[in-house]
């Protein structure tokens, strides 16, 4: 906020790294700044994903998965609710564009709380944009089914992509065929 009342600079630290000054994350400032002007100034902010993956590949830096805007799981719902609002309209859920400014698309994580949902979702994503599956497939139920009986049996981590893989080519083999997709 400082920005709007005259600031015409601001000193930042990479991930929130660095001395302890009180610096705001040089990530956040980029995106608070351009929310402020409203366009990106041909400001290229997919390098801030690049960053953050140096940081950690190269650095060895550990990024907690909640950090905002770098974080793996900052963009990842596990919520049935939320999966069915981007299903039905990304921009509702996601007020901004994360493929298109962070090179990250939105996505979504399994668990007992994603619903039918999540799983369309899920499968949408990996499949691709043109895939439309209705959340009440008897597959998707199935699978739904599948999911629930793990948490009930005490399961607390959330499915594996080489789980959804398996379970989708178990239960959607038709659709899949049928619509041309592969997984």
């Amino acid at each position: 906020t400082a920005w709007l009342y005259g600031c015409s600079a601001a000193n930042g630290t990479i991930l929130g790294i660095g001395e302890r000054t009180g610096n705001p994350p040089l990530e956040s400032l980029v995106m608070s700044y351009l929310e402020l002007r409203g366009n990106d100034l041909g400001i290229d902010t997919t390098v801030i994903t690049e960053i953050a993956e140096y940081f950690e590949k190269e650095l060895h830096v550990p990024i907690p998965p909640n950090q905002p805007i770098v974080g793996r799981d900052f963009n990842i719902t596990r919520a049935g609710i939320h999966a069915d609002g981007l299903l039905k309209d990304e921009e509702i859920y996601n007020i901004f564009d994360t493929a298109k400014i962070l090179n990250r698309p939105v996505s979504v994580s399994i668990t007992d709380k994603s619903g039918l949902a999540g799983i369309a979702l899920w499968i949408h994503h990996k499949v691709g944009r043109g895939a439309h599956l209705s959340k009440d497939h008897p597959g998707i139920k199935k699978i739904h089914r599948w999911i629930m009986g793990q948490y009930n049996r005490g399961r607390t981590t959330p499915i594996s992509d080489h789980e959804m893989i398996k379970l989708v080519r178990k239960h959607l083999a038709d659709w899949l065929k049928e619509s041309g997709f592969d997984i």
